[in-house]
C-alpha cells in the first residue's frame, strides 16, 4: 500500500516544477509513478491534491516555527530550516495557485509573511547576542540567503547550472554566508558539524525536485 504523506510529497515535488494547471489526474498520477485509479484512492480529484499539498508547506511552517528568543545553539537548525523554506516555492506553483486558488495563496502567502517576519526578529535578537554580526540589517541577511538560493534555483532551471553544480553552490553558499554572518566569538561556539543532517534533508528535496526539470 503506498503511503499518502509520501505520495503528497512526490505531488509536491511535480507541481513544484510543472504547475498543476495543466496537468490532468492520468499526466499527475503518471508523473508519480501510479495508475489512475490508485491516485483516485487518494485524492478524489485534482482540488485535494493541491490542498494536500499547500497543507504540507503549512504543516512544515507549524512544526518548525522560529523561537521566541534567540539561542546560540539553536540557530544552524532554525536557519537551515529558514533556507529550506526559502526554496520550496517556484513561482510557476504561486503562479497556478494565485489564479486557480486564491484564498489557498493568500492563506499560504500569509503564512510566509509571519514566519519570516519571525525570522527578522530572531536575527535581530541573534545580533544583540552578539551571535550575528550587527554589521548588516537583519532584512539584508534574510535577503542575501534568499537571493543566492533562488539564483542557483533558477539557474538550474534555464540549465545553466547542472544539479552537482547546484548543490555544490548550495553547500559553499551556506559555509559562506556562516563566515560571513556569525561573530569570531559565535564561531567558537556553534559547532558548524551539526548542520550535516539538516544539510541531507535540504538536498535530498532539491535533488527530489529538481531532477523533474525536463
Amino acid at each position: 500500500m503506498i503511503d499518502q504523506r509520501a505520495l503528497t510529497i512526490k505531488l509536491n515535488h511535480v507541481i513544484l516544477i510543472e504547475g498543476f494547471q495543466k496537468l490532468s489526474m492520468s499526466k499527475l498520477a503518471t508523473a508519480v509513478d501510479v495508475s489512475r485509479a490508485t491516485l483516485y484512492i487518494y485524492f478524489k480529484n485534482k482540488d485535494e491534491i493541491v490542498q494536500a499539498v499547500v497543507a504540507r508547506h503549512l504543516q512544515f511552517i507549524t512544526e518548525n516555527p522560529v523561537p521566541k528568543q534567540f539561542e546560540t545553539q539553536n540557530f544552524l537548525p532554525i536557519w537551515l530550516n529558514s533556507l529550506l523554506l526559502m526554496g520550496s516555492t517556484t513561482e510557476t506553483f504561486t503562479t497556478d495557485l494565485q489564479h486557480a486558488y486564491p484564498e489557498l495563496a493568500h492563506q499560504l502567502n500569509m503564512a510566509y509573511r509571519d514566519y519570516f517576519q519571525q525570522l527578522r526578529t530572531y536575527v535581530v535578537q541573534g545580533q544583540q547576542e552578539r551571535v550575528i554580526l550587527p554589521d548588516y540589517t537583519p532584512e539584508f541577511v534574510i535577503f542575501q540567503a534568499e537571493a543566492l538560493l533562488k539564483t542557483v534555483l533558477q539557474q538550474v532551471r534555464s540549465h545553466q547550472l547542472t544539479l552537482d553544480q547546484a548543490e555544490r553552490y548550495i553547500e559553499d553558499g551556506l559555509k559562506f554566508q556562516l563566515q560571513g554572518l556569525l561573530t569570531d566569538d559565535a564561531r567558537s561556539q556553534v559547532d558548524i558539524t551539526t548542520i550535516e543532517p539538516f544539510k541531507t534533508v535540504i538536498m535530498a528535496e532539491f535533488r527530489a525536485t529538481y531532477a523533474l526539470i525536463p
